[in-house]
């Protein structure tokens, strides 16, 4: 073999563990902050790989008409007593099966969620968590093909996201 195509076989074998790394799913514990945005309002999050979807806890939800649709505006309160209102489209109605009582339809739309430093747009359901330790609830379909989850480890990944925004807010 020339030395040409030997050091290209040896710097591709050293350099392809890298470029395989970058695609790997990054490992946060069943616990973590998570920040809301565009109001950067962080919380406390259950990471439930057994939930399809997320869900938030709102407060005074109020589902009205504007000219491009249906919209909800709603409060969001985290752990701390901090508030933030949102003004979204609405996506749809989920109907929610819960085990041992009756279905509950809960309104969905999308959201700005950041984990670490990845911002992510995911339909999220508006729920009455207030009975519930975590005021947020992060399903599969957030987690999907990016994250691994650590029961055993919690608060990993401080939400840094600042300035950065994907959904529809107008309030």
């Amino acid at each position: 073999m020339n030395k040409s195509l030997h050091l290209a076989a040896s710097l591709l074998f050293v350099f392809t563990p890298l470029a395989v790394m970058a695609d790997q799913p990054v490992t946060i514990g069943w616990i973590e902050h998570v920040a809301v945005h565009p109001k950067n309002l962080t919380i406390k999050a259950k990471i439930d790989t057994g939930a399809d979807n997320s869900s938030i806890h709102a407060e005074d939800i109020q589902i009205y008409e504007k000219a491009d649709g249906k919209w909800v505006r709603f409060l969001v309160e985290n752990n701390s007593g901090e508030t933030a209102q949102f003004d979204l489209p609405l996506v749809r109605i989920a109907n929610i099966k819960r085990k041992g009582a009756e279905p509950q339809k809960r309104p969905v739309v999308n959201m700005d969620l950041c984990i670490g430093n990845t911002l992510k747009a995911v339909s999220i359901n508006l729920a009455n968590r207030e009975n519930f330790k975590y005021r947020m609830l992060i399903g599969r379909s957030y987690l999907k093909d990016q994250y691994l989850v650590d029961s055993g480890r919690k608060y990993t990944a401080e939400p840094a996201c600042a300035g950065q925004n994907l959904a529809q807010d107008e309030s």
